[in-house]
């Protein structure tokens, strides 16, 4: 399961890196069978996210650190000179809460899962 990072540099600057998930064997809902399960993460809240279509901000350091997951539509983030587009099952973990942030424009009507950390 694949998962894009996005942070601040060592030189303040954002910048997407490519991770993923691992995945291990464990008893996860006894006393069904084991299933692969990633390792933890501790997380301190979970809300909803919507946004229109044509939605944009042209630079915003994410307000915390936190996963989103997008359940429905798509969206554009820019940082360091890169673009991708986001969309429904993508999982992006933001890091980046200093620094100049990252650029966002929602392509489509978006619903995004956010997880703080």
């Amino acid at each position: 399961m694949k998962c894009v990072r996005l942070h601040t540099d060592e030189n303040g600057e954002p910048r997407f890196e490519d991770l993923e998930f691992a995945f291990a064997s464990r008893e996860f809902a006894p006393p069904a069978p084991p299933l692969d399960v990633s390792e933890p993460v501790e997380a301190s809240a979970f809300m909803m996210l919507r946004a229109p279509a044509g939605w944009t901000d042209p630079a915003h350091p994410s307000p915390a650190r936190q996963f989103l997951i997008v359940l429905a539509g798509s969206w554009e983030v820019s940082a360091g000179g890169e673009t991708r587009v986001f969309s429904v099952g993508d999982v992006v973990l933001t890091e980046d809460t200093t620094g100049p942030g990252h650029a966002s424009t929602v392509v489509e009507d978006t619903v995004l899962a956010v997880i703080r950390l």
